[in-house]
């Protein structure tokens, strides 16, 4: 068991054993007293080398590696460069001449904005592929005359290519080995460009003063096209922001339903999911595509709120494993649903109707209409499958819901019921096996209708969502009473109009011209 510190190098934080920490601490000590001679511009080399050490310990952590050890400081040293070898180096007049040779090693491609104009995307180019930026540039103002295309690209490679910042990177950027010896010529050589710089100011030329002043003019031009594009991007941060939170909440109410969100607000009550399950012969592989569904549509949301997020607070990271696996899940999740619409595409269902009209014997005045709970003498267990609740009975393995019944004005003399009976997901071929299957049950003695007050179907049949309604046709001018019990199976508009406050219930009702009951006068 070997002990384990955290450490901070670079602005970052590392976990390294205790022999790697021993020997990383001895490294820096003896490159800073190398160092201290050169004074400021020792200071900015010992800064950019422990930035450097930073990026190759980064790249020695991994998920199931947490921590770096003394093998990975020894391959950074080895990469960097003893302080004894730099020491006894040769001058670097042609120290790089084989790291020149293959610029491909090292080189990598950054914005290089201290030579640009703008982004400094023209410069990084010409120091990638060797070439005056002057080219590049001409090249991207042609392509502007082509649809602004110049200008897409442009923008596109600022946002995505970074700038380099670091003495590393700026290595990187022109084909260079970052080792102790480069990191140092690149360090003095800034230190030098600036003296030189201030020495030339003070004795340039007029000629030079007035280039000077115009490349002054063409930089500060530079300065206010980059505020101006940094506003738009921000911009376009804020509006995928808010475009990703408010297809968030729209999705967020679909799932649940205003009423739930928002508490006791019954105006919507979500989306009705098993209007979409004709599509699929099974409840299984509607579960399924539901959720596959909700895959394919959170993933965009949550990438586009990621991205405003990431481009309004300009965030760096970077999480590849976490790119690489939530492109794989939604990738998979497109497949399935695929899969699953075209296997289902074979059995999709259709909504089938089967009604019955039977007429009642109106003999004797008043005639009573009661209702029967047929299933207290049965072991009922409550079950639901989306919005919809069934009654299930272990004793005759059947499925009870209650029926809706509704009290019209007859258009004849005659009295009338109808049983009207629906089934969805069902095939053509086989919708009427279905709908007979469906048992509702009433009767009549002497003056006394009796309806049952739940229907039964086979309880494998929770698939097709069978509905049962009732339609009780009473000629003009006959005389009913209504049980109390009659109330639990009307419909609701009709429940407040007749059982509200009982105003109808237990006396003579008679049906009116225009349609309603109304009390015997």
């Amino acid at each position: 068991m070997k002990k384990t510190l955290q450490i901070q190098i670079g602005g970052r934080h590392f976990h390294m054993d205790e022999d790697g920490y021993n020997k990383l601490s001895h490294y820096l000590e003896s490159l800073k007293s190398h160092f201290a001679k050169e004074g400021e511009s020792g200071k900015e080399i010992i800064e950019d080398i422990e930035q450097r050490i930073a990026e190759l310990l980064e790249k020695k952590i991994t998920p199931s590696k947490e921590a770096a050890s003394l093998d990975d400081v020894n391959e950074i040293i080895a990469t960097l460069g003893k302080v004894e070898d730099f020491i006894y180096d040769e001058p670097s007049s042609g120290r790089h001449d084989e790291g020149y040779s293959d610029r491909r090693d090292y080189r990598r491609f950054f914005r290089d904005d201290e030579n640009g104009y703008i982004g400094g995307v023209c410069s990084g180019l010409g120091e990638f592929f060797d070439i005056d930026p002057l080219w590049i540039r001409l090249a991207f103002i042609a392509l502007v005359f082509l649809k602004g295309l110049g200008a897409i690209v442009y923008i596109i490679l600022w946002i995505v290519v970074p700038r380099a910042r670091s003495t590393a990177e700026k290595l990187q950027m022109k084909g260079m080995p970052v080792n102790l010896t480069t990191i140092k010529e690149s360090v003095n050589a800034e230190y030098d460009k600036v003296r030189s710089s201030l020495d030339g100011l003070q004795n340039s030329s007029a000629a030079d003063r007035t280039r000077t002043a115009f490349e002054n003019i063409m930089r500060a031009v530079g300065l206010v096209m980059v505020a101006i594009i940094k506003f738009i991007i921000g911009t376009i941060g804020v509006v995928f922001l808010i475009i990703g939170s408010v297809f968030l909440a729209v999705l967020i109410m679909v799932l649940l339903g205003v009423s739930n969100v928002f508490g006791h607000m019954p105006f919507w009550n979500g989306v009705d999911l098993p209007g979409l399950s004709h599509l699929f012969g099974t409840p299984g592989h509607y579960e399924i595509a539901v959720i596959c569904l909700v895959i394919l549509v959170l993933v965009p949301i949550v990438v586009l709120i990621y991205w405003g997020i990431k481009i309004l607070f300009n965030i760096k990271t970077k999480h590849p494993v976490l790119r690489a696996f939530t492109l794989t899940g939604w990738i998979l999740a497109l497949i399935l649903f695929i899969t699953l619409i075209f296997a289902n595409s074979a059995n999709y269902a259709v909504g089938a109707t089967g009604s019955k009209t039977s007429a009642v014997g109106t003999g004797k005045s008043p005639l009573h209409i009661d209702v029967i709970d047929n299933i207290e003498d049965k072991r009922i267990t409550e079950y639901r499958v989306f919005d919809y609740r069934f009654k299930y009975s272990k004793w005759d393995e059947s499925l009870y819901d209650k029926v809706a019944l509704t009290i019209e004005p007859s258009d004849d003399k005659e009295m009338h019921l109808t049983v009207n009976k629906q089934v969805k997901n069902v095939g053509i071929k086989d919708s009427d096996r279905y709908i007979d299957r469906i048992e509702y049950f009433w009767n009549q003695q002497d003056s006394v209708v009796y309806l049952n007050k739940y229907f039964s179907t086979d309880g494998d049949d929770f698939w097709m969502f069978s509905e049962v309604n009732v339609r009780l046709r009473i000629p003009e001018g006959q005389e009913i009473v209504i049980s109390p019990r009659i109330c639990d199976i009307l419909e609701s508009y009709q429940y407040d109009q007749y059982c509200y406050d009982r105003s109808l219930v237990d006396q003579k009702v008679v049906m009116s011209p225009e349609g309603n009951l109304v009390p015997v006068k």
